[in-house]
């Protein structure tokens, strides 16, 4: 059965000189597919690569164009790179973490488009596939060529749980006393304001090439596929329309052997696993709390991982509480842990969740706390306030997830769940029949 698919600007049609050759084996058209991932962090790399291994199992060609500090991943995956354009990290953290998706101006907007169009029309891609790439709907508009678009739901107008304005942004700050009732529809508002205003550098260089404008920067998030990366259990939607699949999440971990450390884990120990994001904004904070209050513990033994994205510089730690470099999640999360400490990162979460773990989070920017919010409201958790979390705060709510075997059930039976998606070969499926 043929996917169905969204034509967001009229008819795709064939980029100029027609779709190079394509091999045919086993009946099957081999095609050849262009994946863009945000690569300075591994929630914007890791789930194209999975979507990456499972095109590529099923014979067709697939081509990554990426620049960042995750590039090591795709290429140790064994996929060829082409270099492209990337917003620098410390620009796009700065307005990642006041929920600002500002990040974009017309003279960028321009660089990005023709780095992206003059891949495009080098390899002919039967598709392109981002992850919230939005200069790849120009460029994919500019080029007719078929676009798909990996979502976290709540980022998208499809998501139907509660959304409110994020205490990271400068408005969220100012609207905290308001009570709820008021704040739900003055959150709705500003959301479609801003996402207006954010689309006018893009929509001034649509008028430059004489396209129409945009509506909204949410135009930009979608494509001929979107593809929400969640499951619906913990990420509600409305009835989607049929360019829309919700496919479950799509997680992928880097080969790596399970470190030394796990050896020293005795066998009545529980472990907590920390893992605060590409960037660790809160990491030595959390690891100094957990030193304070877990410090040799015989109960637990603490591990902390940077995903060798960053360091640890904080003062010396009692032996049961290790810093290490990348770690394989699973290898932690299956042995005997009993939390895990995250910034909400989708990938976190359900890495977590797959292995019965609930989470603990302090979230750095509007869709990791609206994730923290959903987790929380199905008891899976406790979410803290970044901006506000005192030692004190911190302990209790690590205390109530440990103290309370209630937590752990829910967060096992949420496992039972994830387990009956297939996201990546569902993905490729979607992917493919583009």
């Amino acid at each position: 059965m043929p996917v169905p698919v969204r034509r967001a600007w009229g008819k795709v049609r064939r980029a100029p000189g027609g779709w190079r050759p394509r091999r045919v084996r086993g009946g099957t058209a081999i095609k050849t597919f262009l994946l863009f991932p945000y690569a300075n962090h591994l929630g914007g790399t890791q789930p194209l690569i999975a979507i990456g291994d499972a095109l590529r199992a099923a014979g067709h060609r697939v081509v990554f164009a990426a620049r960042g500090k995750c590039v090591r991943f795709v290429a140790e995956a064994g996929f060829e790179v082409e270099d492209v354009v990337e917003l620098d990290p410390r620009h796009a953290v700065e307005h990642f973490n006041r929920s600002n998706l500002d990040y974009h101006t017309s003279a960028s907007i321009a660089a990005f488009v023709a780095e992206e169009t003059t891949l495009i029309r080098r390899h002919r891609p039967a598709a392109v596939v981002d992850l919230h790439r939005p200069t790849l709907g120009l460029s994919a508009r500019l080029t007719r060529t078929p676009r798909a678009v990996l979502c976290n739901t709540v980022l998208t107008r499809y998501y139907t749980g509660e959304r409110l304005l994020p205490e990271s942004h400068p408005l969220g700050t100012l609207a905290r006393p308001v009570p709820k009732r008021w704040l739900r529809p003055l959150s709705h508002w500003a959301e479609k304001q801003l996402f207006r205003a954010w689309a006018r550098p893009y929509n001034a260089f649509l008028r430059q090439a004489g396209e129409a404008p945009l509506d909204s920067l949410q135009d930009l998030f979608e494509g001929d596929a979107t593809i929400l990366m969640d499951a619906r259990e913990l990420m509600p939607t409305g009835d989607l329309p049929p360019h829309v699949h919700a496919v479950g999440p799509l997680l992928r971990e880097a080969a790596a052997p399970a470190p030394a450390l796990l050896a020293g884990v005795g066998p009545g120990q529980r472990t907590i696993f920390v893992y605060l994001g590409s960037y660790g904004e809160q990491f030595a904070r959390v690891v100094g709390y957990l030193a304070r209050l877990l410090g040799d513990s015989d109960e637990y033994r603490v591990i902390a991982a940077t995903g060798g994205l960053y360091g640890y510089s904080g003062p010396p730690l009692p032996s049961n509480v290790v810093v290490t470099d990348y770690v394989p999640a699973s290898a932690v999360l299956s042995r005997n842990c009993a939390a895990m400490i995250s910034h909400g990162g989708r990938g976190s979460i359900y890495s977590a969740l797959g292995h019965g773990v609930p989470l603990v989070g302090l979230p750095n920017q509007g869709e990791q706390e609206w994730n923290l919010d959903a987790i929380e409201r199905l008891g899976l958790g406790r979410k803290l306030s970044s901006r506000r979390c005192s030692f004190e705060a911190f302990a209790q709510a690590l205390g109530g997830v440990l103290d309370d075997p209630a937590y752990r059930e829910r967060a096992g039976r949420f496992g039972d769940l994830l387990r009956s998606y297939d996201g990546a070969g569902t993905a490729a499926r979607i992917i493919a029949a583009l």
